[in-house]
């Protein structure tokens, strides 16, 4: 364990030597801000999170497992074409099992059967009853059975099924005049003399009537006839399954296989009575029976009530209710009567009468009962409420029967069997509708107030010229005119229910949302948008309810929502459009099977005409929002559906999505491109119109935009336009230029948009056929750098290669293309830049952009392998790597070359072993080492690709095999299955590497964009959610951290610096170190690529990450980003290439963006810097320097380079800083010692504002502060550290810290007025800004501290006042400040 000692004589030894020329250059002002910044603009709030997007979170990989979509179309849509109404009265005559109260409920069909003589009663409630049934539903033509025999009511249910085939038959049934239904199964009829009552089995019913049959049992105890109709039911179920079976086994043992083949065929024997066997025996299941009560009970018989109450509340609901309500309120009866009821002004199928209001209240009151109470069978609910209009009807009246015979002590039975639905809270909705109604009621039935005419006048005087009779029939037309004409001026107020219902919606929407629970309003939605009145407020709150997700979606596809805004696709209302194209959007969103609907009466068209530019859009609120949705409409509209595509080719919408592509809004421009894309895609037709539009030229342009999802669209696009044409010379250019313009991309930072790039050269690799990339892939050989010592070989070798080429070349046209022109593949051509573009994205630092390159490439090494003359050299580079290897296992003068032979030498099927020091052995160590391990492995090399042919032989003997660079990724697996494309080697893109073109992920993850909430804020804005909580505690921890750093940095100058706080065993030197400004956190970077994760507090490890560098790479420098909220940790290695990752203290990391920072990457002297960073968190810009002319600024929102600053140094960058306040000032340290300020704010070319050559050597490391007099110091490989003003062309003050020594490291609190600086004189020092020494450490290590360590890294905490230092032997030490 190291042990800090105090060396004294060395702090008065350099006391003397400390102030150069600090009292010349000392401003005269000591609290005065340096540079001429302004502190008061500074805020340390984080206002954006940055690579925190949910193309990072998601990969840009679709889902996995979409939501399931529920089945909502009637496939099958059932008709009730016929009844039969059988009527058992025998009036005047009761049966004999019923004991009839005095008085008793007489009415049956709202007919006294008792003014008139017993048959003439009969017929008119038959009449009286085929009314109330036609009322329901017209279209169903039904017969009447009054008081049968059972002779004819065989005759008449058989000759019903034969009319009706197999639509369904409504079996009405009422046995008011016969006995009680038995429990064997028995309805009673007549005999043709009605001296008898004559049993019918149900047994024979179901013979005569078969299936599928809705059954109205309206009698007392006709709960007997449901069940035995099950029980018979069940009983022939059972018979048909054991007899097919039988016949089957009998079939088998007496007839060969082809006579048992034809009999299967024969249609199954007829029942004796003539009429036909159901199809199946599942038929019996889809009969429906509604039956008015339980087995052992009566009808109620109060003389309030008609004789037929349950037959009143299937077919008169509305005059049922009235009544029963004013049953229920005397008050009421004071001035209403039964009478007045039936006389309720209107028609039922008008909504704006009082008659038609209430039936539509009604109908939306039962709907939502039916809907609350059925939302776990939506099967069910979809049979009995959307299936059949004659069977909704019933079962939405039967609701009300359960409710209003419940109160008579009588249960109604269905089967199927409902929840209980008497008691539901909708039903005192449905009261107070009827209550207002009844209150206008007397008003709207009050006689009109007669006026003063001269009639009777007129009538007088003319006695003798006009007949009697013809005066009274004038007149009695006139007082109806007069009363129809009171009616309508009498004010009748319409009901408030669906105006209310709709607020207590939109209250749901407000407050109670955040559940996914299906609220109960949903169905009377679907009502409202029947009004042109509330039309417009219900479509508005019904797309909010979309908005909350999949769920929603699928939920108001359940309720029937669908038909209705189909057909709002004809109307013409402007104020609808913007509402109808959002619920649109959501619907196709979560199901795309409605293309044919949208083709079928021209929907489509309403959204090309809002895509289409036009001044009649303007007056749409956010237009550009809603043709970006038209857009997504018309894409899924166009996803595999040839009709789709042909549809808006006719409609010009290839000419309206280009006239977007210059759109400010980056939704638009995102989805007109995807929107061609599926225009085109397998479509030569629309190909050829954009070619004449120059739709290609104008993608290209678009692959250099600000936002990467409309890169990634316009990439998608180009990739699906590449191929499908005729390949005649023209379309052979645009490709290449095509082609060359998307090397572009190349740079990208977001790997999104590269792996769209490599799709897109997949395809161009898979239309121009073998011949060329086989040729551009021979040309790498020539390329290839073997061992001196085979020079002679190799050149044997590429003459044969030579020789092979030309032969190719000779039948390149005959076999690729139909062109006459010569298409000979030099090493400047389109398809040699291809393959080099492809060879390079093989080793692209993102796993899934290396692993689909790598993909095409494994596929033209393949075909390249198989040549005999390749072939061979190809396995003598093999042998010669292999044996260099063994006889020099240590020389890496073709480290790249070399590892990657070996790794393709491995055995078949299997990837190149590593080690024993692998990553799970290295975390494990990590985590349990407290003491030093002596025998500790040495870390292993990574075996990578290299763009070398080298690289193109590692399938060899493993083709197939998942490639190192790919294995490089298991480590940072994610738990989500959409995250498993980053370590998932059996994926499709890795084990099926033979198939071509690539399949792109992108347009299904883009469409999942409309599946999420746009209308409410994000969780992270909802007051109470996790997230919010999380980062409200955040907050106040980072307050609190930032108040503590205020009290202790103005003694942080003046104390002594040897408090050792804890000392931690890393196992090898760490090279860099980096504190989280809030976290616990220290990240430990060592020369063997791995990061290690401390909780410097406690002293344990969390966490151990591998960078997978290639070999001989290193991490040269880490940065934390968003260290506010969930920081994001960034390292930056000498290899050009930028890692960034998240969860990194967890188990598993995920690797949330990765890409090459820097290029042209050059050594400048036999010292290079790699890679430096430096972040600016309120810009979100990363500056990257080092071994480049370059400091290339990238915009992280853009996740693009937005500048490349010229160094205008003949050194590398040694060490960046900016300032924090603005970010547009950039400091940058050299390796010759130089010093150059940059202002990004001027040209690239002379953004170097001042420049520095004070320090003589390396400069160690240079830091502006953040706070306090923002003082930018700098320090020396010599030992030096100055102090600077920007504004000053010398140095302000110079301290000399290491006089006999090198300055290894360096670093400047933010806060405190101090600096730490290290020498190879194994010395630590401690100074004060204004040159003060503070205290000098001599790290020791070894037996009794026996031994000086060297300093290798030195880092102050961002705020606390804590220094880290990592020494040669393993161990990282805190120190801080003595109390």
């Amino acid at each position: 364990m190291p042990v800090a000692t105090t060396d004294g004589n060395e702090d008065s030894k350099s006391t003397s030597s400390t102030l150069v020329n600090g009292g010349e250059r000392e401003p005269a002002d000591q609290s005065a801000v340096r540079h001429g910044f302004d502190q008061d603009v500074f805020e340390d709030i984080i206002r954006f999170l940055y690579f925190s997007e949910k193309r990072h979170d998601t990969h840009a990989k679709a889902l996995v497992a979409r939501p399931p979509l529920q089945d909502w179309r009637l496939r099958e849509r059932v008709k009730t074409v016929s009844g039969l109404l059988v009527i058992c009265l025998n009036i005047g005559t009761d049966p004999p099992d019923v004991v009839k109260t005095n008085p008793c409920a007489k009415l049956e069909c709202w007919v006294d059967p008792f003014l008139m003589i017993p048959q003439k009663s009969l017929e008119t409630i038959g009449k009286h009853l085929h009314l109330q049934y036609e009322n329901i539903n017209s279209r169903t033509r039904f017969k009447l059975s009054l008081d049968p025999s059972v002779e004819e009511t065989k005759k008449l249910c058989c000759q019903t099924r034969r009319n009706a085939k197999d639509e369904r038959i409504l079996f009405h049934y009422n046995g008011h005049g016969v006995p009680k239904p038995t429990t064997s199964g028995e309805i009673w009829v007549f005999n043709r003399n009605y001296t008898q009552y004559i049993p019918v089995s149900l047994f024979d019913l179901q013979s005569w009537l078969g299936a599928p049959v809705i059954y109205v049992w309206d009698c007392s105890s006709a709960g007997n006839i449901v069940n035995a109709f099950n029980r018979f039911a069940e009983q022939r179920e059972n018979d048909a399954r054991s007899t097919g079976h039988g016949q089957q086994q009998q079939q088998q043992q007496q007839q060969q296989q082809q006579q048992h083949q034809q009999q299967q065929q024969q249609p199954p024997p007829s029942p004796p009575n003539g009429h036909p066997h159901p199809n199946s025996s599942s038929s019996w299941r889809d009969c429906i029976q509604l039956a008015a009560c339980g087995p052992t009970e009566t009808l109620p018989m109060n003389p309030d009530l008609p004789a037929d109450v349950f037959t009143s509340c299937l077919t008169t609901p509305i005059e049922m209710s009235l009544r029963w309500v004013i049953m229920r309120n005397p008050l009421l009866a004071t001035n209403i009567s039964m009478d007045m009821v039936s006389k309720l002004p209107g028609c039922a199928k008008e909504r704006r009468t009082p008659l038609g209001e209430l039936n539509w209240i009604f109908t939306a009151v039962t709907d939502t009962i039916a809907w609350c109470v059925l939302q776990d069978q939506p099967d069910l609910f979809k049979r009995l409420f959307r299936q059949d209009l004659m069977v909704a009807s019933m079962f939405r009246n039967f609701l009300l029967a359960d409710r209003i015979m419940r109160s008579y002590q009588c249960t109604p039975m269905s089967t199927p069997k409902l929840p209980e639905t008497h008691d539901h809270p909708m039903w005192q909705a449905w009261d107070l509708a009827v209550d207002m109604c009844l209150f206008q009621l007397p008003q709207l039935l009050a006689p009109p107030p007669l006026e003063t005419n001269n009639h009777g006048n007129n009538n007088s005087n003319s006695n003798n010229n006009n007949n009697n009779a013809q005066q009274q029939q004038q007149h009695q037309q006139q007082q109806q005119q007069q009363q129809q004409l009171h009616h309508q001026q009498a004010a009748y107020q319409p009901s408030t229910f669906f105006a209310e219902q709709l607020t207590a919606f939109e209250v749901w929407l407000q407050e109670g949302a955040v559940n996914p629970r299906i609220p109960e309003q949903l169905p009377i939605v679907l009502q409202v948008l029947l009004s042109q009145v509330h039309r417009l407020r219900a479509l508005i709150l019904l797309s909010r309810f979309l908005d909350l997700g999949p769920w929603a979606v699928n939920a108001a596809l359940s309720v029937g929502i669908f038909p209705y805004v189909l057909k709002l696709l004809q109307s013409p209302a402007a104020e609808l459009k913007p509402v109808l194209v959002f619920i649109w959007a959501r619907i196709l969103a979560v199901d795309r099977t409605c293309q044919n609907d949208l083709l079928k009466d021209h929907g489509y068209a309403y959204f090309i005409n809002i895509l289409t530019p036009n001044n009649a859009m303007l007056s749409i609120p956010h237009v550009s929002e809603h043709r970006a949705m038209s857009a997504f409409i018309l894409s899924v509209f166009c996803t595999q559906f040839k009709l789709g595509q042909q549809a808006c080719l006719r409609g010009n919408v290839i000419s309206a999505c280009l006239a977007h592509v210059k759109d400010p809004d980056p939704l638009l421009r995102q989805w007109v491109c995807l929107c061609l894309a599926q225009v085109w895609m397998h479509n030569s037709e629309a190909k050829a119109a954009a070619v004449a539009e120059n739709g290609h030229e104008k993608l290209c342009v678009m692959l250099t935009d600000s936002v990467p999802e409309v890169r990634a669209s316009a990439m998608y696009a180009l990739g699906t336009f590449l191929g499908d044409l005729n390949k005649t010379e023209q379309i052979m250019n645009i490709e290449h230029n095509i082609a060359i313009a998307s090397l572009v991309v190349m740079g990208d930072a977001s790997a999104m948009v590269r792996k769209e790039f490599v799709i897109a050269l997949s395809h161009i690799v898979h239309q121009a056929g073998p011949d060329k990339f086989l040729l551009a892939a021979s040309q790498t050989i020539d390329e290839d750098q073997l061992p001196k010592k085979k020079k002679d070989r190799a050149r044997s070798m590429a003459a044969m290669l030579a020789d092979w080429r030309a032969t190719m070349d000779a039948n390149a046209p005959s076999s690729s293309t139909g062109s006459s022109s010569s298409a000979t593949t030099s090493y400047d051509s389109v398809y040699a830049v291809i393959w080099k573009a492809l060879l390079n994205l093989s080793v692209d630092p993102y796993p899934p952009v290396a692993r689909a390159a790598a993909a095409v490439v494994d596929h033209i090494n393949a075909m390249l392998l198989t040549m005999p003359t390749i072939g061979e050299y190809a396995a003598s580079v093999v042998k010669d790597a292999l044996h260099h290897q063994q006889l020099h296992p240590m020389d890496t003068s073709h480290a790249d070359d070399l590892a990657l032979s070996a790794a393709s030498a491995a055995a078949p099927g299997t990837t190149a072993s590593l080690p024993p020091s692998t990553f799970a052995s290295r975390a494990n160590s990590v985590r349990g080492a407290a003491t030093p391990q002596p025998n500790a492995p040495v870390r292993p090399t990574t075996l990578t690709r290299s763009v070398s042919f080298a690289s193109t032989l590692r399938n060899i003997y493993q083709f197939g095999a998942p490639s190192p660079a790919v294995d490089q990724a298991a480590p940072l697996s994610n738990a989500q299955a959409r995250e498993n494309d980053l370590h998932d080697h059996n994926d499709a893109s890795a084990h099926d590497q033979h198939t071509l073109p690539l399949v792109s992920e992108f347009f299904d993850w883009s469409c999942e964009y409309f599946t999420e909430p746009q209308m409410r804020a994000a969780e992270v804005d909802e007051p109470g959610s996790v997230v919010y909580t999380q980062r409200k505690w955040r907050r106040n921890r980072n307050e609190k951290i930032l108040m503590e750093c205020n009290q202790t940095k103005q003694k942080a100058g003046t104390s002594r610096w040897d408090d050792q706080l804890i000392s931690m065993f890393n196992e090898t030197e760490a090279t860099h170190l980096l504190f989280h400004q809030y976290e616990p956190h220290l990240v430990a970077a060592d020369a063997y690529n791995y990061l290690v994760v401390w909780d410097w507090k406690t002293g344990t490890p969390l966490n151990v990450i591998h960078n997978h560098n290639p070999f001989q790479s290193r991490v040269t420098d880490m940065k934390f980003i968003n260290e506010d909220d969930v920081a994001i940790l960034l390292t930056g290695s000498d290899d050009g290439v930028v890692r960034l990752y998240k969860d990194y203290d967890q188990d598993k990391p995920t690797l949330v963006s990765s890409w090459r920072a820097l290029k042209d990457m050059e050594k400048s002297q036999s010292r290079q810097s790699g890679l430096i960073c430096e972040w600016h968190q309120g810009r979100g810009t990363l500056f990257t320097g080092g071994d480049a002319r370059v400091i290339k600024v990238w915009d992280a929102q853009q996740e693009l380079a937005v500048m490349d600053i010229a160094t205008q140094a003949t050194s590398c960058v040694t060490s960046l800083t900016s300032d924090q306040i603005s970010g547009n000032i950039l400091m940058a340290g050299f390796g010759d010692g130089v010093i150059g300020v940059y202002d990004r704010r001027l040209r690239a070319s002379s953004a170097l504002v001042q420049r520095w050559e004070e320090h003589q050597t390396w400069v160690t490391g240079i830091h502006l502060q953040r706070d306090g007099n923002r003082e930018l110091i700098s320090g020396g490989y010599g030992g030096d550290i100055k102090i600077w003003d920007i504004r000053e062309s010398q140095s302000i003050r110079t301290i000399h810290a290491h006089t006999d020594a090198e300055m290894t490291s360096l670093a400047i609190h933010d806060h405190g007025q101090v600096i730490v600086s290290a020498g190879d004189d194994q010395v630590i020092k401690y100074w004060n800004i204004d040159g003060t020494p503070l205290s000098t450490l001599r790290p020791s290590t070894g037996f009794l501290s026996q031994r000086g360590s060297f300093t290798r890294a030195l880092t102050f905490h961002p705020n606390l006042m804590v220094v880290a230092a990592s020494s040669d032997d393993g161990y990282i030490t805190l120190y801080g400040p003595s109390t």
